[in-house]
């Protein structure tokens, strides 16, 4: 966890920098924007891996002849699949490696939108310590302390010191991992949590003060959605706006996967497992909106937004990676008919 947590403080300090500048003090333009630098730095990932997609759905022809005639000996089919991977310079897995480098980038980015204070803002822990026991005292933040018996003092007492509330924030956030989001929503509802911190600085109080993570006052990026239907019903201005970016989220990785897979041509094969596309195959269609909805279930909704940003933006990659590859490859096949007219004049004369 310890390379996931660095990763985190370095998209935190990405995310405060965008905030700051382009993102207008604005966490949800700020994820946006992080987002589109996200797909900059991994485009040449990206248009590998739909390069490889591309290449594949042109070899699956000759794949399902091949396949075809070594049905029957399983041995002799993986053999010549190599050897007709290596003759084609393909490789099944480089489809892999985008998804393989987006998920520690997921579990980073969770970090950051679900402890924006310590990733982001970097709030010294005593003081989100000491934000978090004023909030318990005041009954703005509920913490049912029964299960956990975890020390927990009253934050303006003689026996409090740097290193209690950094512990007691250790230990709280360790109890409940959204204790920062919390925080945040319970400062929305009383400034005083943070102007009469004193552990913060002006310019720190002015910052938490300012920090939202709602969109138009309605979309709390920092709610972690859920399908039980007594806290929707509960509080259904909270739950269901989060509910309706993870599925959104959910639905835009089922069209975005579509889209990215190779079409199969028909074959008389019955074996599901004929046809080896490394990553691109059938099990993905399926498996990514299902990763993405129980990931989602268990992170802020936050993370739906960024999927579903992240989802168009490869959607829209893939169209302008196919519109390219098909004149680059018409261009390649006009190249091959000129040569191919001009040897047989060269033969004729």
């Amino acid at each position: 966890m310890g390379i996931l947590s660095a990763i985190g403080k370095i998209f935190g300090m990405l995310m405060y920098f965008i905030y700051n500048t382009i993102g207008l003090h604005n966490y949800a333009l700020s994820l946006v924007f992080f987002t589109l630098v996200y797909k900059l730095i991994l485009l040449p990932l990206s248009i590998k891996q739909m390069k490889s997609t591309q290449l594949m759905q042109e070899l699956q022809p000759e794949l399902q002849r091949i396949q075809e005639r070594y049905k029957n000996d399983k041995e002799k089919l993986q053999e010549e699949q190599m050897k007709f991977y290596q003759e084609k310079n393909y490789n099944p897995a480089s489809g892999c490696l985008p998804m393989l480098i987006q998920l520690p980038i997921i579990i980073a980015l969770f970090y950051v939108i679900r402890m924006p204070m310590s990733y982001m803002l970097d709030i010294p822990a005593r003081a989100v310590g000491h934000m978090a026991l004023v909030s318990i005292q005041s009954g703005d933040l509920q913490f049912d302390n029964s299960r956990f018996n975890l020390d927990i003092r009253d934050p303006y007492g003689d026996n409090i010191d740097d290193a209690y509330l950094q512990q007691a924030y250790k230990d709280l956030s360790g109890k409940d991992p959204y204790i920062e989001i919390k925080i945040l929503d319970a400062i929305d509802r009383k400034e005083a949590i943070v102007t009469e911190n004193p552990y913060l600085s002006q310019e720190q109080k002015q910052i938490l003060t300012d920090f939202d993570l709602k969109v138009f006052n309605f979309f709390n990026l920092g709610i972690k959605p859920t399908i039980n239907p007594k806290e929707i019903t509960a509080n259904p201005g909270v739950y269901l706006p989060a509910l309706i970016l993870l599925v959104i989220a959910v639905g835009t990785t089922f069209l975005t996967t579509s889209q990215m897979m190779p079409k199969q041509p028909e074959t008389k094969s019955k074996d599901p497992k004929a046809a080896n596309n490394g990553c691109a195959n059938k099990s993905m269609l399926w498996m990514s909106p299902i990763m993405t909805l129980w990931i989602g279930l268990g992170t802020p909704c936050g993370l739906s937004v960024y999927w579903t940003l992240n989802n168009i933006l490869s959607f829209g990659q893939q169209k302008l990676v196919n519109k390219f590859y098909k004149k680059d490859d018409k261009a390649k096949k006009e190249e091959s008919n000129v040569a191919k007219v001009n040897n047989k004049r060269g033969k004729d004369s």
